[in-house]
């Protein structure tokens, strides 16, 4: 009965989501974008799933002080927040994220090779959305800024747990992208 909950509740989210959201039409370009970042939320969903349940992981509250003492960090999208959406910084903090998520999980590839199949389809993803988002961005004229590769992450004996963190930290990113792109279309 709960993981037909599990499934169940996003489903009816997801579709309440789309019946609020159709008021406003949107571009051709966002709706594709939306439904592309929707895909990899789910892809996402089901990864951290998986790690959680292969590798036995905590309460929320273990993975939360795990979380702090790794210094894995959400990405800043907060451009992506405010009532007036400005698309140029918006876009900008979600190229960045996405730079520092394809770059995190290399390392989760290398540290659970379990699951690198899987690790290289979400970073071929990621990668697809950059480009998109990339060109979303030159299309609309606006400036955009290169960013650095992110640190690398020193997990030696918290490799699954640290993992995790990973993707369930980019699961986040992928909510705030869809929010993202339907608010500053909107």
């Amino acid at each position: 009965m709960s993981s037909e909950r599990s499934v169940i509740f996003p489903l009816i989210s997801i579709a309440l989501w789309w019946w609020v959201c159709s008021a406003t039409p949107l571009p051709e370009t966002v709706l594709n974008q939306l439904e592309f970042v929707l895909r990899i939320r789910r892809d996402v969903a089901n990864m951290k799933n998986d790690l959680r349940t292969e590798f036995k992981l905590g309460s929320e509250y273990e993975l939360q002080l795990v979380q702090e003492i790794l210094r894995i960090e959400q990405v800043d999208y907060s451009h992506c927040r405010k009532d007036l959406c400005n698309k140029e910084d918006c876009f900008n903090q979600i190229q960045a994220g996405l730079s520092t998520y394809l770059h995190s999980l290399s390392h989760v590839a290398q540290m659970l090779p379990s699951f690198s199949e899987r690790v290289t389809d979400l970073q071929l993803d990621l990668s697809n959305l950059s480009s998109n988002i990339q060109h979303q961005i030159l299309e609309s004229v606006a400036t955009t800024v290169t960013y650095p590769q992110g640190e690398t992450l020193d997990l030696q004996n918290q490799r699954a747990i640290g993992s995790y963190l990973v993707v369930r930290n980019l699961e986040n990113f992928m909510k705030s992208i869809a929010r993202a792109l339907r608010h500053c279309y909107s």
